[in-house]
């Protein structure tokens, strides 16, 4: 595995983009409620950032993780509908509790779909990822028929939508996730498995991994995250629809890469990819708040992510040069 660099950076970043934030918008930018607002929508794409990173982090991504909380979150809705005998809003703890494991079951085996054709039959994860998002997307409009499902009770969207000790709920998830989600990949076996893959498939299975249960489990827990990112989703929005928050696949894979990720696997740390988060928040909310082109505002995410793949590329071609370099001059190669 390559040594993990440091957070620094990005905590000057994230104190920079305060600041400028604070400074072009004073008036609304600081008030308490708009810090609230933050703490409120955060958790919802850092729960996908994590579910991004850990099949990153072993050499892939997830393309489908958005279609896969669309599913979770319509599959949940009409167990929701089906179970309560068509009056979701009165629906039992029992009964609640029995759809949201349909939900993370029907998660899951999108996850297992995804994790067994990469890693048991070897397909390409961009390819695999991209055949899945493709067939949950057609699945996702064929149930709804294009309409949004609306109207869940109370316990659900206290999920979302509730607050405790004067802080929202969901922000609380994302804390206590966070840090369960830093033991599993910095101090488990099964993380430790995870970086070795991304640094070098070949290596891995030399060394007596079983790449194949370990890939599958990343794309599970990747989809795990999806459906997390769908209950928090369904009681913020009180709906679920086949195409929701489709814009959010490239944000969070942009989070993964500014917190430090390597695209190419085998590196990254749950640290900074939470400061990532919060940075992209931030300037989500500072950009909202100046009443900036939506359409601007996703374009300038895409710009991001070239520039940090250019960036990350170029400074691992340069560590790449400098020891062929030193090992060419002690050994006379230079000269010769």
């Amino acid at each position: 595995m390559r040594r993990r660099s440091s957070n620094a950076t990005l905590y000057l970043v994230l104190i920079i983009v305060l600041a400028i934030m604070a400074v072009l918008n004073p008036t609304r930018f600081l008030r308490v409620r708009n810090f609230y607002s933050m703490a409120y929508q955060l958790p919802f794409l850092a729960f996908l950032a994590m579910g991004q990173m850990v099949p990153i982090v072993g050499g892939g991504i997830n393309l489908a993780i958005v279609a896969t909380a669309n599913f979770t979150g319509i599959i949940t809705a009409m167990l929701l509908r089906a179970l309560s005998g068509g009056s979701p809003l009165e629906a039992s703890t029992l009964v609640i509790l029995v759809s949201m494991l349909g939900g993370v079951l029907a998660a899951l085996l999108a996850g297992a779909l995804s994790g067994f054709l990469i890693g048991y039959l070897r397909v390409p994860d961009i390819l695999a990822t991209l055949g899945t998002m493709i067939l949950l997307n057609g699945v996702n409009i064929v149930l709804t028929k294009g309409y949004t499902l609306t109207g869940f009770p109370d316990a659900l969207i206290a999920i979302g939508n509730g607050v405790f000790l004067g802080i929202p709920i969901p922000f609380w998830l994302f804390l206590a996730i966070a840090v369960v989600f830093r033991m599993i990949m910095e101090r488990s076996v099964f993380g430790y498995q995870l970086y070795m893959i991304g640094s070098s498939y070949t290596a891995s299975r030399f060394a007596g991994i079983n790449t194949r249960s370990v890939i599958m489990g990343s794309y599970l827990l990747s989809s795990l995250f999806a459906a997390i990112t769908a209950f928090v989703m369904m009681g913020q929005l009180n709906s679920v629809k086949a195409n929701y928050a489709e814009s959010y696949l490239l944000v969070s894979v942009l989070a993964c890469f500014l917190g430090g990720v390597d695209p190419l696997g085998g590196d990254g740390r749950v640290s900074g990819l939470v400061l990532a988060v919060m940075i992209l928040q931030v300037i989500s909310t500072g950009v909202n708040l100046m009443r900036m082109d939506p359409f601007f505002i996703l374009a300038m995410w895409g710009f991001i992510v070239l520039v940090i793949i250019a960036a990350n590329h170029l400074s691992g071609r340069f560590r790449l040069q400098r020891p062929l370099r030193g090992l060419g001059q002690d050994s006379g190669l230079a000269d010769g």
